[in-house]
């Protein structure tokens, strides 16, 4: 996938950047690699960004608010438990599948030294309406009394376990199954 060269300087340089860190890893990547895939200067790398460990961080928050504004698309708290659980799960798919970059960016900035106390503290506060979903959930008997995060895990987590299996062995998604995929992860967290 290409990266559009309309960007401004720094989306080019985190659109270069997170291709690279992706394939290459955060330590096999250099600003250098960075500033020449977006076909600027190093020099210009660093007047946006001033070390690899800000922008790999900037990235990754970047990340995290853009599957969050995916996953909650169209959200309404009014809605019954399932429903928006179904939409969660609906965004989740249809949203992230074409988004992959940000889950495999989360997931290896999440599993880096670089990951610390700071990030987990932000990004607890970011997922938020998601995990008061859940805890809204448990408190009300509706749902398995175990932390938010295992029931998330239980439920879209599969999601994104089911995008990257249909891109390995493909097969379709119609509306039929996509309904026995939500209801079926539904039943998965409901309390027994």
């Amino acid at each position: 996938m290409g990266v559009n060269m309309a960007l401004e300087k720094p989306e080019l340089i985190m659109a270069h950047a997170e291709q690279l860190f992706i394939s290459h890893g955060f330590h096999g990547t250099s600003m250098q690699m960075i500033a020449k895939a977006a076909g600027i200067a190093a020099g210009t790398v660093y007047l946006h960004f001033a070390s690899k460990e800000g922008l790999i961080r900037t990235i990754y928050r970047r990340a995290v608010t853009d599957m969050l504004g995916c996953l909650l698309k169209g959200y309404d708290p009014a809605l019954a438990p399932f429903e928006r659980y179904r939409s969660f799960w609906l965004n989740a798919y249809h949203e992230l599948k074409e988004k992959q970059n940000l889950v495999h960016f989360k997931d290896l900035y999440e599993r880096s030294p670089f990951y610390n106390e700071d990030d987990r503290l932000w990004a607890d506060e970011q997922w938020k309406p998601v995990e008061q979903f859940y805890q809204d959930g448990i408190e009300s008997g509706l749902l398995r009394n175990m932390p938010p995060c295992m029931l998330g895990y239980l439920s879209l987590g599969s999601v994104l376990s089911i995008s990257q299996t249909q891109r390995v062995t493909p097969f379709e998604m119609t509306p039929e199954l996509e309904e026995q995929l939500i209801r079926a992860s539904w039943r998965a967290i409901l309390a027994e």
